[in-house]
């Protein structure tokens, strides 16, 4: 088995966002709130860039019809997921491009925090930045649903499309301890 280097670099990020909240929570006032405001960026960037990477193997799937950007076959593989056009998509959209938006929007919420956290909008942003990201548990828990039960030769778990829903999860938890930081006045 080949190492396949994108998705340890995934990994890695996820850990690194996961390292920094695990930080930020021992850290008082302000830093605090910017350690956990870059934990949550680095959410965000990690489901971004993994987003954009399941619309590109999207893309190879549709002019080729196969891949060589992940597996096809067995239980931990891509192709039969991101590659079912009944699927992979939200009203015509592929799920890869509804992941960019999603996680820029995100990235765009904590990026503002993370600019100016003393705004007269930043109590707003912080409850926009944990709405957003609740919007998006219904879709991962879809998508999970069609990964184990409705693709071609189903279950099957798409490592990548994982690696978002995990971005999501992770940015979710710091998204509700930066709006309780903002609400109980540990913010600054």
């Amino acid at each position: 088995m080949a190492l396949d280097i994108p998705l340890i670099v995934f990994i890695v990020g996820l850990a690194i966002a996961s390292t920094l909240a695990v930080q930020a929570r021992s850290k008082e006032g302000e830093d605090g709130t910017r350690t956990m405001l870059d934990s949550g960026l680095a959410f965000s960037v990690v489901g971004l860039i993994s987003s954009g990477w399941t619309y590109a193997i999207h893309n190879s799937i549709l002019e080729s019809g196969e891949t060589t950007m992940c597996a096809s076959k067995g239980l931990v593989q891509c192709g039969s997921v991101i590659g079912d056009p009944e699927w992979n998509n939200l009203f015509g959209i592929p799920w890869g491009i509804t992941g960019l938006l999603s996680f820029s929007l995100l990235f765009f919420l904590f990026l503002s925090l993370r600019m100016d956290m003393h705004a007269k909008w930043a109590e707003s942003f912080t409850t926009y930045s944990l709405l957003a990201g609740l919007a998006g548990v219904p879709f991962v828990a879809f998508l999970i649903f069609v990964e184990l039960t409705q693709v071609e030769g189903a279950p099957h778990i798409c490592p990548f499309c994982t690696v978002a829903h995990l971005s999501l999860v992770g940015f979710l938890i710091v998204a509700y301890i930066v709006r309780e930081r903002k609400q109980n006045d540990m913010w600054a």
